[in-house]
């Protein structure tokens, strides 16, 4: 991630990660928080909202201080290359791993709801060469392809919200605290896995034209916040937080009981447009990421091609693994979920760490090099 040429504005950067998070915050956690938390899991994510502006606030911290060439860049030069790999190798693999839960629980998906006697083969064919197609575009296009997206797919959300108003049922998201404290607490933690992927920003600042502010960042977790809390307390109150625990995607089962009138309904392809905008960038975008940090291109935003299509063959290759959808979502509810809350914590306090002890020798050597001191 050297020498980058900086090519996006800060808006752009925010529309991929608006389509490529809200996926995770829209799609695979609310099944789990409502797991976790029932009735009580939209309070636990008001109570994370300003714990995640806290570690927002260091994000900020970070991008501030970093060099042109990124925070990554900088720690390499700083303090060597044993440290930068130690904080670079749990990206990278949270990038993977992240990209591969996210990819698996798409064609679970569909091989569910939409292409039920299709081959599963060619289905990950398709969609793994549509991503490579993504990845080698490079982070251009993507920018460029969320800006067309993302304003469609926010126009469909609205647009479920509005239409299935009339049943709701605003008293089912009552009484709180029924079972205790335990499950708001539980709730916290799946709630901060998703609005501390914030730090991808980190990865993100060196191709950003223009310095990233406050203000912005603050929009972007507000944003991504209402992407948890809307279809979240949508379910409970259109199916019960009892009903709504049982469904695997409940965001998707409001579409399935829109009806306009007695005339319009099965209009869940609209869903089948924000899941595959949503996935797709995200598994681009973080393949895209990942693969920078094993490039010594040098001012230039595109990827070796072999890397990328390299990783794409090994990410089919894992594909062809068969795994319960059982113990697939065990795992996400389990162990995933609840590693990426302490990853982002860890690294988002290291990181920040690192950034105070490089000022602290930037103004310790500033002194020393002040004549009379």
């Amino acid at each position: 991630m050297q020498n980058v040429t900086k090519i996006l504005i800060p808006r752009q950067l925010f529309m991929m990660l608006i389509l490529s998070t809200g996926l995770l915050n829209h799609v695979i956690l609310i099944p789990n928080l409502l797991n976790a938390a029932g009735r009580d899991s939209w309070l636990g994510v008001l109570i994370a909202y300003p714990i995640a502006l806290f570690f927002l606030w260091l994000v900020y911290f970070i991008t501030k201080n970093c060099s042109d060439k990124g925070f990554f860049s900088m720690v390499e030069k700083r303090f060597g290359k044993v440290v930068s790999a130690i904080i670079s190798l749990p990206v990278v693999l949270y990038l993977f791993l992240s990209a591969y839960v996210t990819f698996r629980d798409l064609m679970i998906w569909l091989n569910a709801y939409f292409l039920a006697d299709a081959s599963v083969t060619m289905i990950n064919f398709i969609m793994i060469l549509v991503c490579c197609v993504v990845t080698l575009g490079g982070i251009k296009y993507m920018a460029i392809s969320s800006g067309f997206l993302l304003p469609l797919v926010m126009i469909f959300g609205i647009f479920i919200a509005i239409t299935n108003t009339s049943i709701k049922d605003p008293s089912l998201l009552f009484p709180l605290f029924s079972e205790g404290y335990t499950p708001v607490i539980e709730a916290i933690i799946y709630s901060l896995s998703g609005l501390l992927e914030i730090y991808l920003i980190v990865l993100l600042q060196p191709y950003s034209q223009s310095p990233i502010k406050f203000r912005h960042l603050f929009i972007l977790l507000t944003l991504l916040m209402g992407l948890i809390l809307g279809p979240l307390t949508a379910a409970i109150m259109e199916f019960g937080p009892v009903e709504s625990a049982n469904f695997r995607y409940p965001a998707y089962e409001q579409w399935r009981v829109l009806n306009i009138g007695d005339y319009i309904s099965h209009m869940d392809f609209f869903a089948l447009y924000q899941w595959l905008s949503g996935a797709i960038i995200r598994i681009g975008l973080f393949i895209y990421l990942a693969a920078a940090f094993f490039t010594k291109k040098k001012k230039h935003y595109k990827l070796n091609t072999i890397l990328v299509i390299g990783i794409y063959l090994i990410f089919f290759g894992v594909m062809w693994m068969e795994i319960e959808t059982f113990y697939f979502y065990e795992f996400i509810y389990r162990y995933f979920l609840p590693a990426c809350m302490a990853f982002f914590l860890f690294q988002i306090l290291i990181s920040a760490l690192l950034i105070l002890v490089m000022r602290k020798r930037e103004d310790s050597h500033g002194k020393q090099n002040t004549p009379g001191l």
